[in-house]
């Protein structure tokens, strides 16, 4: 992706995907699920070929979510979360616990435009596009824009009580334009396992729609993760 400040484009033809299994209208999780999460926060309004295609359109809020915790100002260093992560594990059965954590961090200023990665990635995550999104914690932060900001956190455009989401887009390496920010962190020692970026896998709204929600670009990166992961003690 080269430019991302351009008019709605057209939803292109579906693609097969193998390892993706047709799911429901009715279905909680996967493929078909993530798409109406995601058109729900679109709105009925599309103006074609306007930078704001979609008038109508709203982020997804981390309240709208069941499986994103909410980062603060106590929660959002590696070490906290770390800690908060082996927190909820220690309260659930073995067989429910996650292996990895996933932190996401976005801005949702693409969300009237035809990009809406933030929203696709909010989406896909929650609704568990891939079956390997339930490995993962997920957390989550929303930021202000944060154009020129370089090196990233050095733009202290958050104060007061927000102050702390400056150190979390340096921290994660936040860099606004090509969707949001995915890092995934080692939880034992909270260590960056691997950070990328939602247009790097696909996770925008042409070829999400495309897929009829499949997204086989998550699945492999979320399968790559896993496999770098420490085994888990039950």
């Amino acid at each position: 992706m080269k430019s991302f400040g351009v008019c709605c484009l057209a939803v292109v033809a579906s693609a097969s995907i193998s390892w993706s299994q047709e799911a429901s209208q009715n279905e909680k999780y996967g493929p078909n699920a993530a798409v109406a999460f995601e058109l729900a926060h679109r709105g009925s309004v599309e103006h074609s070929g306007e930078l704001l295609c979609y008038p109508e359109a709203r982020g997804i809020a981390w309240s709208e979510t069941e499986h994103f915790v909410e980062m603060t100002s106590s929660l959002w260093t590696p070490e906290s979360i770390v800690a908060d992560f082996n927190r909820r594990m220690a309260q659930l059965p073995p067989a429910e616990r996650k292996r990895g954590i996933l932190v996401v961090l976005k801005t949702e200023r693409c969300a009237p435009k035809w990009l809406r990665a933030c929203t696709v990635t909010t989406a896909a995550l929650e609704k568990r596009s891939t079956p390997l999104a339930a490995e993962f914690q997920l957390y989550g932060v929303w930021l202000k824009p944060r154009d020129n900001d370089v090196p990233a956190g050095s733009l202290k455009i958050e104060t007061g009580a927000d102050a702390w989401k400056n150190d979390a887009a340096g921290q994660f390496h936040f860099q606004q334009g090509p969707g949001a920010t995915l890092a995934f962190l080692n939880p034992h020692t909270g260590a960056t396992i691997l950070r990328t970026d939602a247009t790097k896998v696909d996770l925008f709204e042409k070829p999400f729609l495309a897929a009829h929600g499949q997204t086989p670009k998550l699945h492999q990166l979320l399968a790559d993760v896993l496999r770098q992961l420490p085994e888990t003690e039950n």
